[in-house]
């Protein structure tokens, strides 16, 4: 017996088109090579913190960007030190694999890099940095092509030296998606899993194959946990349905921990602020293995919250503090795990990096990470090495409230590559 989930849209179907346009002065440029199909992103320098890429005027909303509709996404980011100077921007089209494709001659209607001028060294703060933001689709860069993207910041011309990437997605939205959620109850799991399910008819249902389509779902923006079929149910002709069968769908995840560091005195998730040292430092309340997270928290889809946290700072992109974080993890009878545990978030796009272990304090009966992170609010979680300890931290009660997108690709012989012609987002609650 399934249920059906309430379903909020936040993202709505409508028509684009990109055309074509000349371009001059650029030399043709092929991708960088990668072999094997899934994400990779290039290595962040450890100077760059506080990475932000979103649907322009909402810091939480998800980097989706339909074609011709006017909207934008906007890229901001830190550079700590005091070293202001302008950088370079370089775009890469992938498939639905994320394997990067094509040059770019063939996915952008004008230059094919653009130069990042828009920055400011930050303002009577105690840790130097230069804030940087840039807004795009803009008079040097637009899309003719939809799909997945990645978006590479330099040194200035130094295309193979990156500071960091991040990915996004450019969508037609040619057509309509009839898109619902079910609860479904996988054996052997607490907690029902959330099962995705979108009904959509093809813009040239006559010209094309059911089996060119293809249907990925997200979670919360996660792209490592994104779940892909290209099985549709014909039952419905010429419309065509995708859905997951019930193993492959969204099992029950523990609910993210949420801490909003913008206000540096104690109360809420923080215990105590050293205002003495420099950096500041905040001491987080710990967080306990077999306890849920911060489920009625706000849902930030997994991105860093500055601008909209810190209202108290008339600038906080180049007025907020970096500060020292301390989290702390107490494991069940206070023993540690087996394997290792990291913190992830936002600051550190959800990947479970060296920087982010935690280390073991016996006398405290529990595990501690600090990091450097600048005022805002932020959601994170801890990362088991352990196969096992990782499946019994999802033990703890879930958030039942998560933004669900599905991506709708074809696979275009005409330009080599996989378009995405709609996407839709929902929030399960």
């Amino acid at each position: 017996m399934t249920r059906s989930l309430v379903l909020v849209v936040l993202l709505l179907s409508g028509c684009a088109s990109a055309e074509e346009a000349g371009r001059a002065g650029e030399e043709r440029r092929s991708p960088p090579r990668v072999d094997a199909p899934g994400l990779q992103l290039a290595p962040e320098a450890s100077s760059v913190r506080t990475v932000q890429l979103y649907r322009t005027g909402d810091e939480s909303g998800l980097p989706i960007l339909p074609m011709g509709r006017g909207q934008s996404l906007t890229l901001a980011f830190d550079v700590m030190g005091n070293d202001p100077r302008p950088l370079s921007v370089y775009f890469y089209h992938a498939d639905r694999t994320w394997r990067r494709d094509l040059v770019p001659a063939e996915y952008l209607t004008s230059f094919q890099r653009d130069q990042l001028f828009d920055y400011q060294s930050s303002r009577a703060t105690h840790v130097p940095y230069v804030h940087y933001r840039y807004v795009f689709p803009n008079e040097t860069i637009d899309f003719r092509l939809s799909g997945n993207y990645v978006i590479r910041v330099t040194e200035q011309g130094m295309e193979e030296q990156p500071l960091f990437e991040r990915p996004f997605h450019v969508t037609e939205q040619s057509t309509p998606l009839d898109f619902v959620l079910d609860e479904v109850r996988v054996i052997g799991e607490p907690f029902p899993a959330v099962q995705p399910a979108v009904r959509f008819t093809p813009p040239n249902a006559a010209a094309t194959s059911a089996f060119d389509y293809s249907v990925c779902f997200l979670r919360n923006g996660q792209i490592p946990g994104a779940r892909c079929t290209d099985d549709p149910a014909l039952d419905y002709q010429p419309a065509l349905r995708y859905y997951l069968e019930p193993r492959e769908s969204f099992l029950a995840d523990a609910s993210d921990y949420f801490v909003d560091v913008s206000d540096l005195r104690p109360g809420g998730r923080i215990e105590r602020v050293d205002l003495l040292d420099v950096p500041y430092h905040v001491l987080l309340e710990p967080d306990y293995f077999r306890f849920p997270g911060t489920a009625t928290a706000p849902l930030q889809n997994g991105q860093i919250v500055v601008d909209q946290a810190s209202r108290n700072l008339p600038e906080a992109g180049t007025g907020a503090e970096y500060v020292e974080v301390t989290f702390s993890l107490v494991p069940e009878n206070e023993l540690p795990v087996s394997g290792s545990v990291t913190v992830i978030g936002g600051f550190s796009a959800w990947q479970a990096r060296d920087e982010n272990r935690m280390t073991w304090v016996p006398e405290r009966g529990r595990y501690e990470a600090t990091l450097l992170l600048k005022q805002g609010s932020y959601e994170y979680r801890y990362a088991f090495s352990d196969p096992a300890t990782a499946r019994a931290s999802r033990g703890a009660s879930p958030r039942f409230d998560n933004t669900i997108t599905a991506f709708v690709y074809f696979d275009d012989i005409r330009v080599g590559s996989d378009r995405l012609i709609s996407a839709v987002s929902v929030v399960a609650r």
